[in-house]
């Protein structure tokens, strides 16, 4: 019960950490742009998904490493390995927890994180397609970043604008003004939205000083944002497949976008896997009898959460540029993981320290002897 409570509130702590830069970023569309919390709240919902996935490896780690840190600091684990009972014993409630935790991680790769992408995705477009389109007319908007628009008249029926003025600073050495009598939305070949105007001038400043003047009859704005005007066309990111969809794309004759197929079809796999590797091996660790701080538990599991990522991501990054397969770049950390975890369970069931071990106790009193330290010179003084 300590190990699923102190999982699920560093499962928690863990993912408001990571997904607050993202809040705030959100919180920008509701200052700037007037949207509502409740659709704040739901965007925020669609974002959790995928971080949560993220830290939950992480989170059992901690909460197994911390919960067996307590109980081998009150001497509980000595009392039940003198009364029999095995490591394997300990670790067998232990490992339901982690085979839920990896459930759960499966499910949310399996389903919720490429369906919250496509949630999430779809309602940013809307959000940012109804603050766009809604220009306001005999008004300055600002809608855009870079661009300020300025409406005469409009029909909203036909998205038709008349007696447009547009000021691009988008380039800030050479800002642009235009001027046109009409102008209409429009979805280019590539799916972005550009604004078609009809008979006006365009005039700007080089960096030299120099003023030039273009008369048209039609010019071609590029706002530089997909407003999803025709949803259908719109190609779907990889991150955005379901599994079935992966397996499908992995035979795509686009060798680039085969590979990324690949990569995330093990990636999905491959996480929840080391959610079981990493939650077994925290048991050895945390049940060391002759800890006697709580920072080693802390030390311990940041050490090895830094490894695990180093090797995941340099394993990525390989796979990316296809100097190896997706398959030994995102399998190659967890297989190394599997091979430290028989080492160390085998040698904590015969009660016999590697030297693994040793280092990882150097390491992780490090904090502790530091902290006393710092105690005894303030004593002193």
């Amino acid at each position: 019960m300590e190990c699923t409570t102190t999982a699920l509130v560093a499962a928690a702590v863990l993912t408001a950490l990571v997904i607050l830069p993202q809040v705030l970023k959100l919180v920008d569309l509701w200052v700037s742009k007037g949207v509502s919390i409740a659709v704040l709240g739901q965007l925020t919902m669609l974002i959790i998904p995928q971080f949560l996935v993220a830290s939950l490896p992480m989170a059992l780690l901690i909460g197994i490493l911390l919960s067996l840190g307590r109980l081998s600091q009150d001497s509980e684990v000595i009392i039940m390995r003198a009364s029999g009972i095995s490591l394997y014993q300990i670790a067998s409630p232990i490992a339901i927890l982690v085979l839920l935790f990896a459930s759960v991680s499966l499910w949310l790769n399996w389903y919720w994180v490429p369906h919250s992408h496509q949630m999430f995705f779809r309602l940013k477009s809307a959000l940012v397609s109804a603050n766009t389109l809604d220009i306001k007319t005999q008004m300055f908007n600002h809608a855009i970043p870079g661009l300020t628009i300025y409406v005469n008249d409009q029909t909203r029926s036909s998205n038709l604008m008349k007696g447009l003025m547009i000021h691009d600073r988008r380039d800030s050495d050479e800002p642009v003004t235009l001027i046109a009598q009409s102008g209409q939305l429009h979805t280019t070949p590539d799916g972005d939205t550009a604004l078609y105007l009809k008979n006006g001038s365009r005039h700007s400043r080089s960096a030299d000083g120099r003023f030039r003047q273009l008369d048209f009859s039609t010019f071609d704005l590029e706002l530089g944002l997909n407003l999803e005007l025709k949803p259908s066309k719109r190609k779907q990111k990889i991150k955005e497949f379901h599994m079935n969809q992966l397996e499908r794309e992995t035979l795509n004759k686009d060798p680039k976008r085969a590979n990324e197929a690949k990569m995330e079809w093990h990636r999905r796999l491959a996480i929840p896997a080391a959610t079981v590797i990493l939650g077994l091996l925290a048991i050895p660790l945390g049940i060391q009898s002759h800890r006697t701080n709580r920072s080693y538990g802390f030390v311990i599991a940041i050490l090895i959460l830094v490894v695990h990522f180093m090797m995941l991501t340099t394993g990525e990054a390989l796979a990316k540029k296809s100097i190896i397969s997706p398959e030994v770049g995102l399998w190659t950390p967890n297989i190394i993981m599997t091979l430290l975890l028989l080492s160390v369970m085998h040698n904590t069931a015969r009660e016999k320290e590697s030297r693994l071990m040793m280092i990882l106790s150097a390491i992780g009193s490090v904090p502790h002897s530091l902290y006393k330290r710092l105690s005894q010179r303030q004593e002193k003084r």
